[in-house]
């Protein structure tokens, strides 16, 4: 799994929001304001919190 096949699924959820609340190398995923997904476009391995 790659970081456009994480955003594709979690973008198909409803009501869920994607941003950079933590600046431009942490990808985060909210459903109606909560976090529920977090996610470094920089590091390697890519992982999941």
């Amino acid at each position: 799994m790659n970081i456009e096949e994480v955003r594709d699924y979690c973008l198909a959820k409803k009501r869920v929001t994607e941003g950079f609340p933590f600046g431009e190398e942490v990808l985060v995923f909210k459903v109606m304001s909560k976090m529920f997904l977090l996610t470094s476009l920089t590091e390697t391995p890519f992982r999941l919190t």
